[in-house]
């Protein structure tokens, strides 16, 4: 889209429909870069594209700062840090997947910190897909010596 307003407006009003060839993610729910949840874009989320907006050779993220009101109202929903974050990479001129990368590797202690948390209750009830899931050639409980070892199952269950 650019920073071209009209385009950004029409595509948040119509997202482009998913691609169904893999069956494991489901529908957006909302415009990424936008908070489904907010009832208005969040003071920390402002105050850093206000301070990176600032800089001369920021080009998008001063766009987005001029623009962010115009999009908000086409999203339904105020601006996200992750909208901060990706006007920020394409300043930086990342590519897509530079942007992605770094984002995850971004991401990434919080993921390991949650995991850390969720660890007493067990890979098997973590929030993602329960039972929508089916491990085809499942080799059941682990043994070793011909013997099922039920403390290693009960510790991975």
């Amino acid at each position: 889209c650019g920073t071209q307003l009209d385009v950004w407006q029409r595509s948040l009003a119509e997202p482009a429909p998913s691609d169904k060839t893999v069956q494991v993610w489901p529908d957006t729910e909302h415009p990424a870069g936008f908070d489904p949840h907010g009832a208005s874009c969040a003071t920390p989320v402002l105050q850093t594209l206000h301070h990176l907006a600032s800089n001369p050779c920021a080009r998008a993220l001063a766009w987005l700062r001029a623009h962010r009101e115009d999009l908000e109202s086409a999203a339904g929903c105020p601006l996200a840090m992750t909208g901060v974050a990706a006007a920020a990479f394409r300043d930086l001129e990342f590519s897509n997947d530079q942007s992605e990368m770094l984002f995850l590797l971004l991401r990434l202690p919080g993921a390991a910190a949650h995991a850390l948390e969720q660890r007493e209750s067990g890979y098997r009830h973590f929030p993602f897909f329960g039972a929508a899931v089916r491990i085809e050639n499942d080799p059941g409980p682990y043994q070793a010596n011909g013997e099922v070892n039920h403390q290693l199952n009960e510790s991975v269950a």
